[in-house]
């Protein structure tokens, strides 16, 4: 297979060259989350002048549908996708093609077929890759159609009499399958670690979406494009609002799909690595065996466990959203859902980008060769980036709850002030630090274990997912927490699944006995500084206590930034070390 093309890059072979793109990779998505938060930040803080609670809780909820069809249509493919080894043999698309022999044909469509099938040859794992990438279309059809369904005949009646309702949710719809339409380009640029292709559409495709929501809105505001009764006024208003998400979405998916489109024209197509379609692929290890599939048997397996797997995940990591529309008011719902996007902020910024290149990093490195130089990288990194969410967290924990409150009346207005959202963005800061540990921990296990290891885990998550359901009947029925309580439920379950997957990564080191032993973080460095931190947080709020101007901001900035610099001078060697191997790897580059 060839390694090389001139646009799209190298897909990268060595643990070094794969640490490499991911560390690019990870700063790539963090620009990305960075732009399209602050493009989304910027105009939600707009419409949230616009907008009620009321208003919120069923975009939060038709969001939620959109993103629960397209996480179990695609991200158990994405993550199967990436252990698919480069070391296939010889491929063809038709039987009539075998390498270094001339065919004669009678036809330039079946000149064309050969000199197709002769440069495809080069490269039997792309095309396994795309032929995997059908799958989540075929999932997400009768899905969604199915989902949806449900979930319109179960909605509020309130809702279904809104103006344009009906057309929303069929926009919705169309969304998700225009997505999924980009899968199979999305996972070839994962493939060869792409991540600037893809941090470069998605930036574009949101600023589409927020964008044209936000006009929608607007225009219905300034009677731009609506003449609407003013005894109606109300009513419509809610219903254009709803009808204006759904545009946005509708917009976001067309321009994504059009943009890999773009690139695969540009960057792909002409070189024949692979077609679109699927693909029947003939190889052969030997001059005697031949083998055809469709798609590669162990990838095959591993991915029906990992998808059920997924099941389990999801209804943890959303289990909150499907809680809160049984368990809370639809007032309570756009609370939560603001909350989550603002609480949040700093989770979806900085974490998620870090824990995807994780899991790409990992996948990829220990799929190339799992010896004892690529188990202890994978070590050093984990341990590394623990390390720093520790950090991180520490921070958070001290300086969130205490300015949060502030931050956010500031940001939305006095609208909101009246709820008990900034009572509860305390209590979120808390959660926080749990959601980012767990992050990382459960990249690792998805990216080294066995399909039988995850099947295994997915037993445990139905245990998670009672002991969760039995925290938030106690603390939103029983206990009358409200939102409060979902927050201890999910910080429960958080500590469950760190605490397994604790476990399974330093039972994992010491069954492979690396030269460094088993996966364990130095804390002394850590305790010295969380020492310092405590005395911060005590001085800070025996003598300032929650934020109420800027004034007492800038000082809480001040301490921030003081504890930061604290932190970098007693991991100066860490860094120092790290700053050194990007400067050799870049003079090897040269």
């Amino acid at each position: 297979m060839e390694k090389k093309t001139s646009n799209i890059g190298s897909i990268p072979s060595s643990g070094e060259q794969i640490l490499a793109k991911s560390t690019k990779g990870a700063t790539f998505l963090m620009m990305t989350q960075i732009f399209t938060k602050m493009i989304t930040f910027i105009l939600n803080s707009l419409l949230v002048r616009f907008l009620s609670p009321r208003i919120f809780g069923i975009t939060a909820f038709l969001e939620f549908i959109l993103g629960t069809v397209l996480f179990f249509s695609r991200e158990a493919i994405r993550l199967s996708t990436l252990r698919i080894k480069e070391n296939q043999e010889s491929v063809s698309e038709t039987n009539t093609y075998s390498t270094g022999t001339k065919h004669h044909s009678h036809s330039n469509n079946s000149k064309d077929v050969l000199t197709s099938s002769n440069r495809l040859s080069k490269s039997p794992v792309l095309q396994t890759v795309v032929n995997f990438a059908h799958i989540p279309l075929w999932i997400g059809i009768p899905l969604s159609i199915g989902l949806i369904s449900w979930q319109y005949r179960n909605v509020n009646s309130y809702f279904v009499g809104l103006p344009f309702f009906t057309w929303s949710i069929f926009l919705i719809w169309a969304s998700i399958i225009i997505e999924l339409l980009s899968e199979p380009f999305f996972i070839v640029n994962q493939f060869f670690l792409n991540y600037g292709t893809r941090s470069c559409f998605e930036s574009i495709s949101v600023t589409t979406g927020c964008l044209t929501n936000f006009i929608v809105i607007y225009a219905f505001e300034k009677n731009l494009l609506f003449a609407i009764p003013k005894e109606d006024l109300e009513i419509n208003k809610e219903g254009i609002a709803i009808l204006a998400f759904a545009i946005g979405k509708f917009a976001h998916s067309i321009t994504l799909l059009l943009c890999y489109y773009y690139d695969y024209f540009k960057n792909f197509r002409a070189k024949r690595l692979f077609h679109m379609r699927l693909v029947k692929i003939h190889s052969s290890s030997d001059s005697t065996s031949k083998v055809s599939y469709y798609f590669q048997a162990d990838i095959l397996e591993h991915f029906r466990k990992v998808y059920f797997q997924m099941c389990f995940k999801h209804l943890l990591t959303e289990g909150d959203k499907l809680v809160i529309n049984s368990l809370c008011t639809v007032e309570e719902q756009g609370i939560y859902s603001l909350l989550s996007n603002y609480g949040s902020l700093v989770t979806r910024l900085l974490f998620a980008p870090i824990e995807e290149s994780l899991r790409l990093f990992l996948a990829r490195l220990l799929s190339v060769k799992r010896n004892n130089k690529n188990l202890i990288l994978s070590m050093e990194v984990l341990v590394n980036l623990t390390k720093f969410y520790l950090y991180l967290s520490l921070i958070i924990v001290i300086f969130g709850p205490i300015n949060s409150s502030f931050l956010l009346q500031f940001l939305i207005g006095t609208k909101w002030s009246t709820t008990t959202l900034l009572d509860t963005i305390r209590i979120y800061c808390f959660y926080i630090p749990f959601l980012a540990i767990n992050g990382i921990f459960e990249a690792f296990f998805q990216s080294v274990a066995s399909g039988d290891q995850i099947l295994k885990q997915s037993y445990l998550m139905m245990v998670f997912s009672g002991i969760f359901l039995l925290n938030c009947y106690i603390f939103i029925q029983y206990l009358d927490l409200s939102l409060d309580g979902l927050i201890l439920s999910n910080i429960i379950n958080m500590i469950l699944r760190i605490t397994y997957c604790g476990w399974f990564i330093s039972k994992f080191y010491k069954e492979l006995h690396t030269d460094r032993g088993s996966f364990v973080i130095n804390f002394k460095n850590f305790g010295s500084v969380s020492m310092i931190g405590l005395i911060m947080c005590l001085f800070d709020y025996w003598f300032i206590g929650y934020v109420k101007n800027f004034q007492q901001l800038f000082i809480n900035i001040f301490l921030a930034l003081s504890l930061l610099i604290i932190m970098i001078y007693q991991e100066r060697l860490l860094i120092k070390r790290y700053i050194n191997r990007g400067k050799a790897n870049e003079f090897k580059d040269v």
